[in-house]
């Protein structure tokens, strides 16, 4: 038995005198696989970038990619879409849904800084501001998002305040043509501003009914309970207004992800001066 003890504590001694850990540390090789890039949170939780936090809900995301995105101002070599000073962005990674149309993203653009860049990134932070006092909303009144498509729709409309300030968040779709909504190319979309006025805040969320179509393809099944196609023809306003309020009716927990879950994610935003 003493031999057996004398044996072990010579290995111990052994080990300790050469340097080799026990245990992985975060510096040692054995831990290197475990070591997440300073721009991912891998769990989920709170992800940061410079002033800006956003806390992600279980199951809707695991981890966002940050980055600052450098400043677009010549108007000679860029389209008009893309004309707009350096802001933050966050890509939402391991998001409920994949391969939709658009990625999950939340921007942060300085307020005065894009309005002076982009008359139309202006227009839409002045119809901000109105729906942010009380102003009617409607399909022409909330802000479109600024880039070479046309808004389809605006369902779902509510005004949400989050840490910082306020905004709108509505359910729509954007396309070049008259295409039918769909699941595909549908998204949970929120504008606002923070209190102070200095930043400009875009989400771009996608998110699916269970009463539409997978795809923009006319020849793609309509739930039973969706909005039909008109018959031979392109989709025309009274299909657009259909779907718009068979959408409306529905609650906010039946779309994936759930328009609660989405929400909470909006109001946790806290931009710091």
């Amino acid at each position: 038995m003493k031999q057996k003890l004398f044996a072990l504590c010579m290995i111990t001694v052994l080990i300790i005198s050469c340097n080799i850990p026990l245990f992985a540390t975060p510096n040692s090789p054995l831990a290197t696989a475990a070591v997440v890039p300073t721009n991912t949170i891998s769990t989920g939780g709170v992800v940061t970038l410079n002033n800006v936090s956003i806390t992600l809900p279980l199951g809707v995301a695991q981890d966002a990619l940050t980055e600052v995105v450098a400043a677009v101002t010549d108007p000679d070599n860029s389209p008009w879409w893309q004309i707009a000073p350096e802001h933050q962005k966050f890509t939402l990674t391991g998001y409920q849904l994949r391969d939709k149309f658009l990625e999950p993203q939340i921007l942060f653009y300085p307020a005065d800084e894009y309005g002076e860049l982009n008359s139309n990134a202006a227009e839409q932070i002045q119809k901000l501001k109105a729906v942010n006092a009380g102003g009617a909303l409607t399909k022409d009144s909330v802000p479109n998002w600024v880039m070479n498509a046309a808004q389809l729709i605006a369902a779902k409309m509510q005004v949400l305040d989050f840490q910082s300030g306020r905004g709108i968040r509505f359910l729509t779709q954007y396309d070049q043509y008259p295409a039918p909504i769909n699941n595909r190319e549908l998204f949970y979309h929120f504008q606002g501003l923070t209190t102070d006025g200095k930043y400009y805040i875009v989400a771009i969320l996608p998110v699916t009914s269970s009463i539409l179509a997978e795809d923009e393809k006319p020849e793609t099944t309509v739930p039973t309970d969706g909005v039909s196609l008109p018959t031979a023809t392109l989709p025309d306003q009274a299909y657009y207004d259909a779907v718009t309020k068979a959408l409306d009716a529905m609650y906010e927990d039946s779309f994936n992800p759930s328009l609660f879950q989405l929400d909470a994610m909006i109001q946790s935003i806290t931009v710091t001066p």
